[in-house]
């Protein structure tokens, strides 16, 4: 009797390599579970994001080489920092009425990277006798502001649609991916602006980054959770109904205001500094292009390290905890690169420095997720959000001024100091003090 031939599986010899599967494997995620599907979209799209932040690591060397001043360089920082004071409020109120927030979401989101075409287009318009450093400064500050709303809805959609034990992997796993594409494009950028003729570099590198970054907006648009309004929201009318709801947020969750705090006073001395860091390496130690590209490639190479050592401490010690040591650290960085004054020395410290960090963003992140009052996501993200870009408005222009009193090396020292103390504030003003049972209300 003749047998059927045996029918034999088509092979698949990719398919263990398959990304999707090499990804929800990593994370053990059941990817035919709500849950799991928007943890492995929130992890996935960051990767095509992050070539256009590598991209933007070049945003200030950009601006200073097309004639942008130190003063310039620091509203880079402090403007949009302004706008988003007076405007994160409104917004967040917007969102919470919003019938469906994530179309407001991915809309701010395109629009924000649409100005780096934006950008990169300024060069080629030289024929209009601009000053094109200050124009990428103003068109930067522009578009960031646009992006705005995706910036108050984003934290309160992830901790919507992440159960508390996936936070911390997810988060965690962004940060991983994001430094590990960074690490390798910011390299690479570095060298092929140096072998480029300028400013053709930068106007390919900024438009083929932009283009990859729309698979980033497909897949956040796939991310599946009620983005509707609650039933008992009320439209708000006027400014004092506004204030008067933030007013009662921040009452009835006293935890989320210490951990507020704490942020606010811990980075007013890191916002203070950072304008200063690019401004000494581009101008004072001559710090080419490759030099950027190559320590923020190395630095996100540690990053990833970093968050791969500290992800078990977080999760057996506790964020709550944890922060409190690891906040301690936060002068280090000031302090060496006034004290060391050498570009070969700090990639090397740089190297160092990226494994530390992440101990203390994980924990701050991971802290916030679990802080933000669930009945009012975005009116909290908004509250926090006005508080710390309070900071982030104030602390650069201080700083400029005080280096161009003193000098950058000697303002990094007093910027370590103001780093330091704030760093106290989680040992002083703990968020894990037990609550008193507030009274019912009226």
């Amino acid at each position: 009797m003749e047998q059927s031939p045996k029918v034999h599986e088509k092979k698949q010899p990719f398919k263990r390599w398959n990304p999707r599967l090499l990804l929800s494997r990593y994370l053990r995620l059941n990817l035919s579970k709500r849950d799991d599907r928007n943890a492995y979209y929130l992890v996935a799209e960051v990767f095509w994001a992050s070539f256009l932040n590598a991209a933007a690591t070049f945003n200030v060397a950009y601006a200073i080489r097309l004639g942008a001043s130190d003063r310039m360089i620091g509203f880079l920082s402090s403007i949009p920092a302004l706008f988003a004071i007076f405007l994160s409020i409104p917004v967040a109120q917007f969102l919470q009425q919003a019938k469906h927030k994530k179309p407001l979401l991915l809309s701010s989101l395109a629009v924000f990277r649409a100005g780096f075409i934006a950008i990169a287009l300024v060069p080629w318009l030289n024929f209009l006798n601009i000053p094109s450093g200050a124009v990428v400064v103003v068109v930067l500050i522009l578009f960031s502001i646009m992006q705005r709303p995706f910036i108050v809805g984003f934290a309160p959609m992830m901790s919507a649609v992440l159960p508390p034990e996936k936070q911390a992997p997810v988060i965690s796993a962004r940060m991983q991916l994001m430094h590990a594409v960074q690490s390798g494009s910011v390299f690479l950028l570095g060298f092929w602006l140096d072998a480029v003729v300028f400013p053709l570099n930068y106007t390919i590198m900024y438009t083929v980054t932009v283009l990859l970054s729309i698979v980033s907006i497909v897949l956040i648009k796939k991310i599946e959770y009620d983005d509707k309004p609650k039933i008992n929201v009320v439209k708000t009318k006027n400014i004092k109904t506004t204030l008067h709801s933030f007013i009662t947020v921040a009452k009835n969750n006293p935890r989320f205001m210490r951990f507020t705090t704490n942020v606010f006073l811990m980075d007013f001395g890191m916002w203070a500094s950072i304008p200063l860091f690019s401004l000494y390496y581009l101008n004072v130690l001559n710090a080419t292009d490759g030099w950027i590209g190559t320590f923020s490639s190395i630095n996100n190479v540690s990053n990833i390290v970093g968050y791969g050592l500290w992800r078990p401490f977080v999760n057996r010690i506790g964020p709550e905890r944890l922060i409190r040591y690891v906040a301690l650290l936060r002068p280090l960085w000031p302090l060496t690169v006034a004290l060391a004054p050498n570009l070969t020395f700090l990639l090397f410290a740089g190297a160092a420095w990226g494994i530390i960090v992440p101990g203390l963003g994980l924990c701050s992140q991971s802290l916030f997720l679990r802080m933000l009052p669930e009945d009012a996501r975005e009116e909290g993200q908004a509250l926090h959000s006005t508080i710390q870009n309070t900071s982030m408005f104030i602390s650069p222009l201080i700083g400029i001024a005080i280096a161009e009193a003193i000098g950058i090396p000697n303002a990094l020292f007093i910027f370590a100091g103001v780093r330091l103390l704030g760093s106290l504030m989680w040992t002083f003003n703990p968020i894990d003090r037990e609550e008193p049972e507030s009274a019912p209300a009226a």
